[in-house]
């Protein structure tokens, strides 16, 4: 039987509310129990702190917040020789140098380092602009260096990462193929459905689509839905907007006949996990994508999926299925197949499982053959 492996899994976020580590280490969390891995995950930053920085302006709450976040997480270091390995998503604080990191290797356990956007390079909502500053994204190379292996999304990623670390395992965000699914959620609606669906950061490229969507709900007797944290800016686009939230989730892509994903193509856009397209062919529905990154890796034209690069082939594509129920089916389902062979929540999570085990194994292994040699160099003396 394989030992028990105790983690400190070190989070930005409050747990349940950020897609980044929502669909990785927290979904795959009770998958690594099953296979001996017990995790203690610890956010940085609490439901407070999240809330304030949501807003704009605050900027004395905000600090505040921050150096009590840094405070708590300072003090949990001090625990980090009671682990056998730390996992960290991203990094250990939201802000601030690999000051941390460096503390954490000096305990001398393993350290695994998980990133699933291109976090090296500086990228900030509007409502924190003036902090942009603090996120010191060349961290990201230091904490590379420093790590024992790196997991990262997808392989743009792993090119980074491996000018810094050789020891590098892709595993992309995944699906748990069981919890989304059509079955039993699928909605039967009067119009057809265009749906999108994400965080207030990555709305900002839904808004710079506007003018097709202009186009488009001008031409089609469709109806456009958006579930996000904050309400779209897409003047001249009628639509129907629903607050996100976790429990609803499901209720709502259930209500999407297609699910779009516009992305700009940029260095920071590349680097994306295709999250959103990955949910919605989990759902059975046919996806439109930008021609960018992960999304061209992930979808097959034609096959799984439709990829756009212009306005004019946004609109073909969105068109071809409007008019097509079957076109739509046909997609969908194999957008689903996608998901399951590739992209589900068991799969990741076992390779995510293996390569904590290995690290910690190797370490453990390095750690004997160093005390052998003190050992024989004391005796010899």
């Amino acid at each position: 039987m394989k030992s028990e492996i105790k983690v400190l899994a070190l989070v930005p976020y409050a747990l349940n509310t950020t897609p980044s580590q929502r669909y990785r280490i927290e979904q795959w969390e009770p998958l690594l129990k099953q296979e001996g891995i017990a995790l203690n995950m610890v956010p940085f930053a609490d439901e407070r702190l999240m809330a304030l920085l949501r807003k704009p302006g605050h900027l004395a709450a905000k600090s505040a917040a921050m150096i009590s976040a840094f405070a708590r997480r300072s003090a949990l270091v001090a625990a980090t020789a009671s682990y056998d390995a730390v996992f960290i998503h991203r990094a250990a604080c939201l802000a601030g140098p690999a000051a941390l990191e460096r503390v954490i290797k000096l305990y001398r356990r393993p350290v695994i380092f998980d990133f699933d956007d291109a976090i090296y390079f500086l990228h900030t909502a509007a409502a924190n602009r003036l902090f942009g500053w603090l996120k010191f994204p060349g961290k990201t190379a230091s904490i590379c260096r420093q790590s024992a292996h790196i997991i990262v999304g997808n392989s743009y990623l792993a090119d980074y990462a491996r000018q810094h670390n050789p020891r590098v395992t892709v595993i992309p965000s995944s699906v748990d193929t069981e919890h989304y699914c059509a079955a039993g959620n699928k909605a039967s609606n009067p119009r057809v459905v265009i749906g999108w669906m994400g965080s207030s950061t990555s709305q900002t490229h839904l808004e710079m689509f506007a003018p097709a969507l202009r186009e488009l709900t001008a031409r089609q007797d469709i109806e456009f839905r958006v579930v996000s944290d904050r309400e779209p800016d897409l003047p001249g686009v009628k639509l129907a907007w629903r607050r996100w939230s976790a429990d609803s989730e499901i209720d709502e892509l259930a209500r999407f006949d297609i699910g779009i994903m516009p992305m700009p193509d940029d260095r920071w856009s590349r680097g994306k996990c295709a999250m959103k397209a990955l949910l919605y062919m989990s759902m059975g529905m046919p996806v439109v994508c930008s021609a960018v990154g992960t999304n061209r890796e992930l979808i097959r034209h034609g096959e799984n999926g439709f990829l756009a690069a212009t306005a004019d082939e946004w609109l073909s594509s969105l068109n071809a299925l409007i008019v097509d129920r079957s076109l739509r089916d046909r997609l969908g389902a194999a957008g689903r197949r996608t998901v399951e062979q590739n992209y589900s929540m068991n799969h990741c999570a076992k390779d995510c499982a293996r390569v904590i085990r290995e690290t910690v194994e190797n370490r453990s292994s390095a750690m004997i053959c160093e005390s052998s040699k003190e050992s024989l160099a004391r005796s010899v003396e």
